[in-house]
């Protein structure tokens, strides 16, 4: 008998198996015996979340549903092999839930081509000395190509005269020509773009449309050439578009490059509509993701030798209760592929949930470098959410984001930005530690931050209107208003600033030093700020 515990169904495959009686020794050894007794196996199910290698690159998981009368497992450790080579892995600590599926997050140490794999899982038992380990196979598909396509709304009244999706290679994969192609319900092409090169970098595709997007739902086919090996790949991803929207449109780029976000699902329909993409120029990719699993802003930066950050101010609230903090988390050595910061505060996430984020993601330039390089310019981002994951039959979320980075134009609404980046005193040179625009309508807007305990570090905003200035720092915020100016701040260390000016320009900051170390090349300064008016 075969006991096939619900969620995870583990088939078995009896394939190849070959008896050839003449080749048999005369005199056969005795089989090993077969372990037996309550720590022989593991009372559980596995399986990998897909069969497509480039799928498990960055999004891989095995799944462990432990059977509801087992006795507790815990600590488990995931591998997958081929023969003795290891290709990915996985664990977690404590013990896992009975009756439940446990979501083990996979890191991919080798890449798997197409072919049958072997996933072991080791976790302790209850009542075994040792560790207890059970094996499947799992059958891997040859690798998709390396590039997503995700969409900045998948509600139909974003989506009118054009549908955009934000294009992004999958763990810095090096992309070629591609053709995006979006595949209507029935199956025909509705809109074709051919993307010359898209290298490394990250692409906003536009796919041109009559009207408005019908709802239902569509896919979206890559076909790509992977410059690692000179191959034409295919992707495809499925994605439900359903009614509603109409803020998220299309917004004519000007001096200030905008994009609006959108994630909105009800009725416990999330799947294929739980991500949003967009793109921070010359620095990375990120996504807004909310379901009743994942919720955060996730980054991804383009370049593996620049540091990039994202800091927030975020609020959280609970109806009872709320929280706020300043919060950063940033991509430098040895910190993994991606960065993220979560609307959830616990894990699963609670059941309702309403906040914001405010917040900044700049370019600090090569890794450990001294500073005084170009620099990216910075996207800030204002996102709100609200979710209900109460009864899964009934669940929704809703977030609504808007991300903002200057570009070379010079038509209303504008953005520009003052950076400074210094690693070391001997490079907190006048050139390295200060920086000045003028920002039309306002004045001029200067940062400064010099080396030493008493170094002067400002913002400072020459201009004889009037503000209020939010400082944000830990977990306190307060708030000042000044009828005239000029406005001089001070840029405390791991701070957010927020200036709302009288005539309706804002300024946007994050500062993060340090000045008191007894070795001078251990000191450092990097501060972002970025000048715009409201779209």
């Amino acid at each position: 008998m075969i006991t096939v515990f619900r969620r995870i169904a583990t088939s078995l495959v009896l394939a190849g198996l070959g008896l050839t009686l003449a080749a048999m020794p005369a005199v056969s050894t005795a089989a090993q015996p077969k372990k037996t007794g309550r720590c022989a196996s593991l009372p559980i199910n596995t399986k990998m979340s897909t069969h497509d290698p480039t799928a498990l690159l960055e999004d891989g998981y095995a799944w462990i549903y432990v059977n509801p009368r087992a006795s507790n497992i815990r600590s488990a450790q995931v591998k997958v092999k081929h023969g003795n080579r290891l290709y990915a892995k996985g664990r977690i600590v404590g013990m896992m839930a009975k009756g439940r599926t446990t979501l083990v997050k996979m890191k991919v140490v080798n890449r798997m081509q197409a072919g049958r794999y072997r996933v072991v899982v080791i976790a302790g038992k209850a009542g075994c000395r040792k560790a207890v380990r059970k094996s499947r196979f799992w059958r891997f598909s040859s690798p998709s190509l390396g590039l997503k396509a995700i969409p900045v709304s998948t509600r139909v009244g974003d989506n009118v005269g054009v549908v955009r999706f934000a294009l992004r290679p999958v763990r810095r994969s090096q992309v070629g020509r591609t053709r995006v192609s979006l595949i209507g319900p029935g199956g025909g092409v509705v809109s074709q773009q051919v993307i010359s090169s898209i290298g490394t970098k990250q692409v906003l595709a536009e796919l041109p449309i009559k009207g408005k997007l019908k709802p239902g739902k569509y896919r979206v086919r890559l076909n790509g050439e992977d410059l690692s090996n000179g191959q034409y790949r295919s992707s495809v991803q499925a994605w439900r578009f359903a009614r509603g929207g109409g803020n998220a449109k299309p917004v004519e780029t000007t001096g200030q490059l905008t994009q609006k976000i959108s994630v909105d699902w009800y009725n416990g329909q999330w799947e294929d509509r739980q991500v949003g993409g967009f793109i921070a120029p010359g620095i990375g990719y990120g996504e807004v993701v909310c379901s009743p699993y994942q919720q955060w802003v996730r980054f991804y930066p383009s370049n593996p030798g620049r540091e990039s950050a994202m800091m927030t101010w975020t609020y959280k609230n609970w109806g009872t209760w709320s929280e706020k903090a300043v919060r950063e988390a940033k991509y430098s050595a040895g910190t993994g592929p991606d960065f993220r910061e979560g609307m959830n505060k616990f894990t699963p996430a609670e059941k309702n949930s309403t906040g914001t984020f405010q917040g900044i993601i700049s370019d600090r330039g090569p890794i450990d470098g001294p500073g005084g390089v170009a620099l990216a310019p910075p996207t800030t981002f204002d996102l709100n959410w609200v979710w209900d994951f109460t009864n899964p039959k009934n669940s929704k979320c809703h977030v609504e984001a808007i991300f903002r980075t200057q570009t070379d134009q010079i038509t209303d609404p504008l953005a520009r930005s003052v950076q400074i980046v210094w690693r070391g005193e001997a490079n907190a040179t006048d050139k390295n530690s200060v920086s000045t625009i003028d920002f039309p309508g306002l004045g001029e807007v200067q940062a400064i931050c010099k080396a030493g305990p008493n170094g002067i570090r400002r913002l400072i905003i020459d201009s004889p209107l009037g503000g209020r200035v939010y400082t944000r720092e830990g977990s306190e915020d307060n708030a000042v208003s000044q009828g005239t100016g000029p406005l001089v701040m001070r840029l405390p260390n791991n701070v957010m600033l927020f200036v709302q000016m009288d005539n309706g320009d804002r300024v946007l900051v994050s500062s993060r030093w340090k000045i008191n170390d007894p070795v001078a090349s251990n000191n450092w300064c990097v501060v972002s700020a970025q000048v715009y008016s409201p779209s």
